[in-house]
């Protein structure tokens, strides 16, 4: 405890150099946790499953993509040759699938408030338990709920969304409204859809879907229908779920054969072709902007503790004279490092999981899931300072044990 009181005097010597030094270091922690959060949740999204693999069905020759829903049925109905054909691969399940059709939609009369817009996903209520990642533990009684909701009793017109989107439309559970669709118009005159919808819940907080919703796909294709929309009949893509790789293999080629105009492929895969023109980005923020961040942050703390070092030299000679050993020279050296390293990392690492995390995310787009920096940045951040601290100041502490006695006095006049 002495020993650890007399590194915090040492470092209130220089107090404007030792928060300087400090303040660096939460700064580029900081800036890693950033950096090393967006790299990992990349890749997770281009690393493929080996179990559960989820394959996306998209037009193979339209952007953005429509898919014939009569086709996804060929795929996933009982009764059709396809359907039949895929039933015979290991690994595929008829009842593992869903669609997506995305929608926009605003409370804003002139369309123009961003924060009174909200995405919608149209799909399959049943199905989102199941088939969309990090929503397993959404309550059950959900889609129930958004095919019939408790206060209107208007079929299908169930609404699911964050508290946070709900709390800037000023809304909460239960509220019904009508909104305009900005993306979809009648097919005759042009106008925005409107819709009504119910709110009958909202997203498990801190999900990754934070920035969109979910809707009864049938209620949004009804919609459609009835004002005659081209969109009508089609979904922007689908999903099916199989066992592991090899069975995604041989039922993306088969679905391939029959319907050529689709493209069928995992998640990862997808995702990955969609990003392509991304990964030089990638690249260097993984193999070049991280690492440098770690060498600047090295080099400041190693200047820091030199200095510190150089200017301590007869004070180190007296404690040798005092009978200080070398060990406790280079542990006092290295204790004040590592003292600021760790204080550093822990409020650098620390801090911006909190400031992230209350801001709802960092933003991936109006339509993306936020991104969240990992729990583990609280010991991101001081295991960081404590490698750049131990690094840095290796050299000037070994320096520290070497100085001779005899050579500080001689120079003393």
């Amino acid at each position: 405890m002495k020993f650890l009181l007399l590194i915090v005097k040492n470092l209130r010597r220089n107090k404007i150099r030792t928060v300087l030094t400090g303040l660096t270091v939460v700064i580029l922690v900081a800036m890693f946790c950033l950096i090393f959060t967006m790299v990992q949740f990349f890749d997770g999204f281009l690393r493929d499953k080996s179990k559960d693999v989820k394959l996306i069905i998209t037009d193979r020759y339209r952007i953005p993509s429509r898919v014939d829903r009569g086709n996804v049925d060929r795929i996933v109905r009982p009764g059709s040759s396809l359907n039949t054909r895929l039933r015979d691969i290991p690994g595929f399940h008829s009842d593992q699938n869903t669609v997506w059709q995305f929608g926009l939609f605003t409370l804003d009369p002139e369309m123009k408030n961003p924060d009174l817009q909200f995405f919608a996903i149209g799909t399959y209520p049943d199905s989102i338990r199941v088939m969309t990642d990090d929503l397993q533990a959404l309550d059950p009684g959900i889609p129930e709920k958004m095919k019939r909701p408790p206060r209107s009793g208007l079929p299908n017109i169930g609404l699911l969304l964050s508290a946070d989107r709900l709390a800037r439309m000023k809304k909460q559970v239960g509220d019904i409204f009508r909104a305009k669709a900005v993306l979809h118009r009648h097919g005759a005159t042009g106008e925005p859809i409107e819709m009504e919808f119910e709110v009958i819940g909202t997203l498990p907080p801190g999900s990754r879907w934070a920035g969109l919703g979910f809707m009864d796909f049938e209620y949004f294709n009804r919609v459609l229908k009835a004002n005659k929309n081209p969109d009508e009949g089609k979904v922007d893509l689908a999903w099916l779920m199989v066992d592991d790789q090899a069975s995604a293999e041989r039922v993306s080629q088969t679905i391939e054969q029959e319907l050529p105009d689709l493209k069928c492929e995992t998640e990862a895969t997808a995702i990955s072709r969609s990003m392509e023109p991304f990964r030089p980005v990638f690249f260097g923020l993984k193999w070049l902007l991280a690492p440098a961040i770690v060498v600047v942050m090295t080099v400041v703390v190693a200047n820091a503790i030199g200095i510190t070092v150089r200017e301590r030299t007869k004070e180190i000679a007296v404690m040798k004279v005092l009978g200080f050993s070398r060990a406790r020279i280079l542990t006092l050296v290295l204790g004040e490092t590592v003292f600021v390293g760790v204080l550093g990392g822990m409020i650098g690492g620390g801090l911006t999981q909190s400031l992230i995390r209350a801001a709802g995310g960092i933003p991936m787009g109006p339509a993306g899931p936020p991104v969240f920096i990992s729990a583990d940045a609280w010991w991101w951040g001081p295991g960081l300072g404590v490698f750049t601290a131990v690094v840095a100041s290796a050299l000037p502490a070994w320096g520290a044990c070497k100085v001779k006695v005899s050579e500080v006095f001689a120079k003393v006049t």
